[in-house]
């Protein structure tokens, strides 16, 4: 591969990189390459300035001065975040509209099972999180946030500059939009793209490290974040200021998937036992069940065992190895609800009641519509 074509595969990637140029002396640059002609490269630089702020510059470099490129000592904390951005871009080579109706193993019945939107299968299981938000669906890949409309047309709703992957998204009733990253930042950004950061979480407060797993968001704006780097972890609740607190810690809370019902009640995901767990917001233990067996989780990444809660009080869970969604009544019996799936993510409830899961192992978002009306009225969305 030559020179030019390995950076014009820096273009199409977005992937960030440093680069040591100079003559005579050494400069070093952290960005994104942007285009690349036959004299220069065109630069998306940032850096810590001392007013504490990230800052954006455009730096044209010619290819003859540069000595070195290197991908990994970019990946460093000092530019790892604060910089959010809305791109309006599609999700190029691989989004496409599909309305076919697919055949799932034991599919629910009076359910129709469809694909809402194929996505780049260049991103194949590293789809995480979804939720529900003003328009649409919003899914979590990386760095990015995606929207999805109900024609399944893809667009890039904001992205986090820097070596960050988003592990929770939600939006509060304003329509802001909270990110948690699995490197412990939580992000606030406005309807107009503005983001700030929140709060920097430090996991070893519950016991263990960091690595934020889901986030829910309560009706005074706090924020409740889970924490799952191994058995140990728990939650954390942030108020309006960024001011943070540990809510459950310690050994056996590992905590994935997590949500707020419209009574107020927190349900959490527990890492070790596999169960479900519901609580009150101030931590307090109200009831718990199992959901699936542990080894139907992939636990060691913190996309997996996400929840949704339909208005009849039943709960229903990814559990990606297993390749399936699990739901359990108020009585906390579980049942299989779909079967046949590939490292299901994501999954949230639409307003009318209608079920969408991010099916990662197969890059595709999936629409599973009650057939009946009255059901779907029945199904609908308990959740913020």
């Amino acid at each position: 591969m030559s020179f030019r074509t390995r950076l014009q595969a820096f273009v199409d990637s977005r992937q960030k990189i440093q680069i040591w140029y100079g003559m005579g002396c050494h400069n070093t640059v952290t960005g994104r390459v942007l285009a690349v002609d036959h004299d220069h490269i065109d630069i998306e630089a940032y850096t810590h300035e001392s007013d504490g702020q990230i800052h954006v510059r455009r730096i044209l470099i010619p290819l003859h001065l540069i000595l070195h490129i290197d991908i990994t000592s970019s990946e460093t904390e000092e530019v790892e975040d604060d910089i959010l951005v809305s791109t309006g871009r599609g999700m190029d080579r691989g989004a496409q509209q599909q309305s076919t109706v697919i055949d799932l193993p034991d599919a629910p019945r009076g359910y129709a099972v469809r694909i809402l939107s194929q996505l780049n299968t260049s991103f194949s299981n590293r789809f995480s999180r979804m939720c529900v938000g003003p328009g649409g669906m919003y899914f979590a890949v990386d760095g990015s946030v995606w929207f999805v409309d109900s024609s399944g047309q893809l667009t890039e709703y904001a992205r986090i500059r820097g070596n960050s992957t988003i592990s929770g998204l939600s939006f509060d009733r304003k329509g802001i939009l909270y990110v948690a990253t699995i490197q412990g930042t939580v992000y606030k950004i406005d309807p107009n793209k503005s983001g700030r950061v929140l709060a920097q979480l430090d996991g070893s407060l519950t016991g263990g490290g960091t690595f934020l797993a889901d986030l829910a968001v309560g009706l005074r704006d706090e924020v409740y974040v889970s924490n799952f780097p191994s058995n140990t972890g728990g939650i954390f609740k942030i108020d309006r200021l960024g001011e943070y607190e540990v809510l459950i810690g310690g050994a056996g809370h590992g905590t994935q998937g997590l949500l707020l019902d419209q009574d107020g009640y927190l349900w959490a995901l527990e890492h070790g036992s596999g169960a479900v767990v519901k609580r009150t917001t101030d931590g307090r233990e109200i009831a718990r069940f199992a959901i699936a067996e542990t080894s139907s989780f992939n636990f060691a990444d913190g996309y997996d065992g996400n929840l949704a809660l339909d208005s009849l009080g039943r709960i229903y869970a990814t559990a990606g190895r297993a390749g399936t969604v699990v739901r359990a009544g108020r009585d906390g019996k579980a049942e299989l609800f779909l079967s046949g799936l590939l490292n299901p993510t994501g999954i949230t409830f639409s307003a009318d009641g209608t079920l969408f899961v991010l099916e990662a192992g197969r890059s595709r978002v999936l629409r599973v519509a009650a057939l009946d009306k009255a059901d779907r009225t029945a199904s609908a969305t308990a959740l913020s």
